[in-house]
């Protein structure tokens, strides 16, 4: 996966979270995860701080929270997942 692609599926991610949930929801397995998705995407666009991406919980959401009832949004957040995984080792 490249840049390019990564920043397209975290912002593919939020815009499925605001076409699911209210954007003014205040449930907070989504407002946590966008608050994540946000932070990932900054750090995604302008290679900043990346130190908080050990203390990511959004994995646990899509399995605990979203994957029995929108199951679509869970599998983007997995495809998210990975792209910590690479961000963490640096690949991204």
């Amino acid at each position: 996966m490249n840049k390019l692609k990564a920043i397209e599926t975290v912002e593919k991610t939020i815009q499925m979270s605001e076409e699911l949930f209210s954007p003014n929801s205040d449930w907070e397995p989504i407002v946590s995860t966008r608050i994540q998705l946000k932070y990932i995407l900054e750090a995604l666009k302008n290679a900043g701080e990346r130190t908080r991406l050990t203390d990511l919980t959004i994995g646990v959401f899509a399995v605990r929270e979203f994957e029995s009832n929108y199951e679509k949004f869970a599998n983007l957040i997995y495809e998210v997942v990975e792209i910590t995984t690479l961000m963490k080792k640096n690949r991204l």
